[in-house]
């Protein structure tokens, strides 16, 4: 695995994107669900990059709903993508949090916003597929990107031409073995009531491409771990036809 880590780079480049956005001398807020104090916290005088994740957890739950607007998520997001990102809050998470961008509109935004929050997705799933285990693990970070509304194609396509390293090959076995719904209900459900983006991750787990990509990783690999783990992979795959 390369020691190289994508993320902090992205999240400067976040910050610098979003650098022009004045901090909100006021924010509109539900007083029978917050405190004066915690919106006090948001106004006073720390930095932006210095705003604690305790301080911004009550906002970041209920931005867009009972307090805030878009002019204010605007200017705490690179703040909030830091946290969700790195050390994460206790609650919400990133698929939690990447819902509230989709209600924004992000993808209307300035270009060098948008284009900031894209390299922050693709950094972050580069980690993803470079690191196993990962916290959050690769179904949270792509249902987390697809929650945003983004095409999941590019992500799929870079984990499907990874296999012959070994923490995507895992990290590929752990969403097949492990991900909160069956494999097969999923595939059963991709024509009805899935989501989008839940249907373009099971199409393309048992679509021809990435059994190709699994063989083809299998006929190169030497470690004794990758080679079990691409096997494993196949076995499950067999179980379901191709679409």
């Amino acid at each position: 695995m390369s020691s190289h880590d994508p993320l902090p780079a992205a999240i400067d480049q976040l910050y610098a994107a979003f650098a022009s956005l004045r901090r909100p001398t006021a924010i509109d807020w539900c007083r029978h669900c917050r405190s004066e104090d915690d919106i006090a916290d948001l106004l006073g005088p720390a930095p932006l990059r210095e705003i604690s994740a305790q301080a911004l957890r009550p906002y970041a739950v209920h931005v867009l709903t009972t307090i805030g607007d878009v002019v204010d998520f605007r200017y705490f997001l690179p703040r909030i993508l830091e946290i969700a990102c790195t050390t994460g809050f206790p609650w919400p998470d990133l698929e939690f949090l990447t819902v509230r961008l989709h209600l924004a509109s992000w993808s209307t935004w300035d270009v060098e916003e948008t284009a900031a929050i894209e390299a922050l997705f693709r950094a972050l799933w580069s980690k993803t597929i470079a690191t196993f285990p990962g916290d959050p693990d690769a179904s949270s970070v792509l249902n987390a990107i697809g929650n945003a509304g983004s095409n999941l194609s590019p992500y799929l396509r870079q984990w499907t031409t990874s296999l012959t390293r070994p923490p995507a090959a895992a990290a590929l076995l752990d969403l097949l073995q492990h991900s909160p719904r069956s494999l097969g209900e999923a595939v059963q459900r991709t024509d009805s009531t899935a989501h989008d983006h839940e249907a373009q991750i099971v199409r393309w787990a048992v679509g021809p491409e990435l059994r190709i990509a699994v063989a083809e990783a299998f006929a190169i690999a030497e470690a004794e771990e990758l080679l079990q783990t691409l096997t494993d992979i196949d076995e499950i795959l067999t179980w379901y036809p191709v679409t």
